[in-house]
């Protein structure tokens, strides 16, 4: 019953709009509550504390794995930042490395 319930879950992701995944997601909460499966019980308030970010990667199509690829080479700029004399140039270094700038002359 937990795996049909994992399975119901993942069809959450099919939907394109995040309020029709939200109403699904709604309707497959309520069935999980009424499952008394404990640890199903667990994940789905887990989830619910989570839904927005996941209705937002439903929106967007964007997963947060390019974004803490981008958060641990910020962090590698920072401990790299004594070498900066100021503010500004360590902004100029992340623009440069992160924002895909073309800086071949025209």
């Amino acid at each position: 019953q937990a795996y049909g319930l994992v399975l119901e879950f993942k069809k959450m992701f099919d939907y394109k709009k995040p309020s029709y995944a939200a109403k699904y997601f709604k309707r497959w909460y309520e069935k999980v509550m009424k499952s008394n499966i404990p640890e199903m019980i667990k994940a789905a308030k887990t989830l619910l504390n989570h839904i927005e970010g996941i209705l937002l990667h439903i929106k967007t199509n964007i997963s947060n794995g390019k974004i803490e690829g981008m958060n641990s080479k910020l962090r590698g700029f920072t401990k790299r930042a004594f070498g900066f004399k100021t503010l500004k140039n360590l902004k100029i270094t992340i623009f440069i490395a992160l924002g895909k700038l073309n800086l071949t002359p025209a």
